[in-house]
């Protein structure tokens, strides 16, 4: 198995999440961190005992790391990312990969050019109860699939849009609406001393409530998500439910300590009762995991480029669908949403 050597392009939460799962992973060793900040910078190198920069070009020249975490803000991704690919690392960029689509559309390109793996951290889709969901549906055990609902604390929105994918494929229509107060647009990060960079064509976290309804075919079914500021955070990162002709499912109420929530309705719920609870960190341990291992036997990104650029893809069409007034038509849906439920 070949060693890995990593580095963390970020200095805040999420980049803390990813240097304790790095050090997690066999054969896998982070020796570096880049910050614009260069007091945050140094201070982490401190912490952790690695070197410390704030020029991404010299990183990467005097480093050669194999993989780079990209843990910025979210606008602040593009140059870490392309400059990363383009010095022959690996890249595992947080969630969402871009503040707007062309951006991803660009990132796309220079990992194929590149030659090197492209991977995004939505990492709820390691989640063991939302892998075990996916299987199920996979196996066809909710029979033909009718309905599922989402709701969810803003924060969470870009996620339940990537675990929508997860665990259909792609819609083939959207209709959205959105109450939108600005004063309301939750913050970066308590870091960041700034609010978030909101793009015209992305909604990314909606501030007093986005409603959301996806129209999927073979089998032909219905997917709402709503999300809001006002949703309580500390009690309820989301909940959702499915219904299918042969079986449902509830969970509600997944928090930081445990991102199953409490499930219901189902047999499959006594199934997700029985695992160990996954918390917000877990996750990520899982997560960087799945990726690390994935480079280092020669396989796919667990979540691609291509499937963050699918999630800015439909996030973008939900904002228009809200704008316009009208349904926005997608391209045909992925063979997954094809085989759920059949």
């Amino acid at each position: 198995m070949k060693d890995l050597k990593a580095a963390i392009i970020g200095t805040g939460a999420a980049a803390h999440f990813h240097l304790h799962a790095y050090r997690k992973c066999a054969h896998t060793e982070v020796i570096a961190v880049c910050g614009s900040n260069a007091a945050r910078a140094d201070a982490f190198g401190r912490q952790f005992g690695i070197a410390a920069y704030t020029s991404i070009e010299e990183l990467l020249r005097r480093e050669r790391p194999d993989v780079v975490t990209v843990a910025t803000l979210e606008w602040e991704h593009e140059q870490p990312v392309l400059l990363s690919l383009q010095a022959g690392s690996h890249v595992l960029c947080e969630k969402i990969m871009a503040h707007s689509v062309a951006i991803g559309e660009r990132m796309v390109a220079a990992a194929a050019r590149a030659g090197r793996t492209l991977g995004v951290n939505y990492n709820y889709r390691s989640v063991p109860s939302h892998r075990l969901i996916r299987e199920e549906l996979l196996r066809g055990s909710f029979g033909e699939i009718a309905l599922y609902t989402a709701t969810a604390h803003s924060y969470l929105w870009a996620h339940l849009i990537d675990l929508l994918r997860y665990f259909f494929g792609d819609p083939v229509e959207v209709t959205a609406a959105i109450v939108d107060d600005q004063r309301r647009r939750p913050q970066a990060t308590p870091h960041a001393g700034q609010a978030w960079m909101h793009a015209a064509d992305m909604l990314y976290h909606p501030s007093v409530a986005a409603a959301a309804s996806f129209r999927f075919r073979n089998p032909d079914f219905i997917a709402t998500m709503a999300g809001s500021a006002l949703v309580p955070y500390a009690q309820c990162f989301w909940s959702f439910a499915l219904y299918g002709s042969e079986g449902a499912l509830s969970v509600n109420a997944a928090s930081n300590d445990n991102l199953a929530g409490t499930p219901g309705l189902g047999p499959l719920a006594t199934r997700i009762s029985t695992l160990d609870p996954c918390s917000y960190p877990q996750s990520f341990d899982l997560s960087v995991q799945s990726f690390v291992e994935a480079l280092q036997q020669g396989r796919p990104a667990p979540v691609s480029g291509e499937d963050g650029l699918a999630a800015m893809r439909l996030e973008a069409a939900v904002a228009e669908s809200a704008r316009t007034g009208r349904c926005v038509v997608l391209p045909p849906a992925s063979p997954l949403a094809a085989r759920v439920g059949t």
